[in-house]
């Protein structure tokens, strides 16, 4: 019995956001920003369960679903909201972000927490492979494999479920 995965790495499967690494107590990345680009590849089920034409699904239904999901993080500050030395203070307009000697404050609008420790190329490519997997397991997708580049030849891959 063989199996099909499906590749899908368009070039609009990007988002340019803002971040910095906390390597350690003492030391972490300045504020900077990448031009992500996202590849997600698709297990499909058994041939047996494929489409009587012979193929799994049309693309555009996992295309659309991508897409939709990382223009949410593009152009965005991406912050860990989970590191212990994260302290936000949210107003009316804007989310002030203590982090040790470091002080910010972003539009609401332009900044989102996101429930990791760190802002890594690992965390954000778990994030996404997870909420893939949640969505087009309904299509009988068996595993989902996202890879998250934040330069050209460097990042990071998670495949979901673990």
């Amino acid at each position: 019995m063989s199996t099909t995965t499906l590749h899908l790495a368009k070039q609009n499967f990007k988002f340019s956001a803002a971040h910095f690494l906390i390597f350690d107590e003492k030391h972490a990345e300045r504020l900077h920003g990448h031009n992500y680009q996202v590849r997600v590849d698709i297990k499909a089920p058994t041939d047996k369960e494929l489409h009587g034409d012979g193929y799994f699904m049309d693309f555009n239904v996992f295309k659309k679903y991508i897409k939709r999901r990382l223009d949410q993080w593009d152009e965005i500050v991406l912050l860990p909201k989970e590191h212990p030395d994260m302290k936000f203070n949210q107003t009316d307009k804007s989310l002030e972000v203590t982090f040790r000697d470091r002080f910010y404050v972003f539009p609401l609008s332009e900044v989102l927490l996101l429930p990791v420790s760190n802002t890594s190329v690992e965390q954000l490519s778990r994030l996404l492979a997870e909420d893939f997997y949640g969505e087009f397991k309904q299509y009988g997708v068996a595993k989902v494999k996202v890879y998250v580049e934040e330069t050209r030849g460097q990042g990071a891959s998670t495949v979901a479920p673990f």
